[in-house]
């Protein structure tokens, strides 16, 4: 018995260090005020479907922040919502975005390309070595809050 908890703890260990480091760096993008929030039902009922996402370049009210390049809003294929910066954490300048398409989001700026459809950001092609800034998403009932 004493042998598969060592075993599992060596696999464990093995797993757990061969994940991509870059989700540890810190992004190159500017901390900005992030405080945003959206009614799912009425303002983006596209976000009820795993793979949708929604683009916010302006705050659509006073009081609502939006980061440093803007928010990508996605629903992840897990059903669990997630936010971005939409500025290339590569690129980071504010007017440089990344298009979302379903589970993907790409800049066309340097051909980077982040994997969004289950939260994380990573760059899975492209010049990149940063994950795209990530920030916190609370649901509760229709609304979704995004904040730093």
């Amino acid at each position: 018995m004493k042998i598969h908890y060592t075993l599992y703890a060596i696999l464990l260990t093995f797993v757990l260090s061969s994940c991509d480091t870059n989700i540890n760096q810190i992004s190159p993008i500017p901390n900005a005020p992030v405080s945003y929030t959206l009614n799912i039902l009425r303002d983006a009922p596209q976000l009820m479907t795993p793979g949708n996402s929604v683009v916010i370049t302006e705050p659509n009210k006073y009081g609502q922040y939006i980061g440093y390049g803007g928010l990508l809003i996605c629903c992840g294929v897990d059903g669990m919502y997630y936010a971005f910066d939409l500025s290339c954490p590569h690129e980071h300048k504010r007017d440089i975005r990344v298009e979302a398409d379903m589970i993907f989001a790409t800049c066309s700026e340097c051909g980077s390309q982040y994997d969004i459809g289950f939260g994380m950001g990573n760059c899975i092609k492209g010049e990149s070595r940063y994950p795209l800034k990530r920030y916190t998403v609370t649901l509760s009932g229709d609304y979704l809050r995004v904040t730093q």
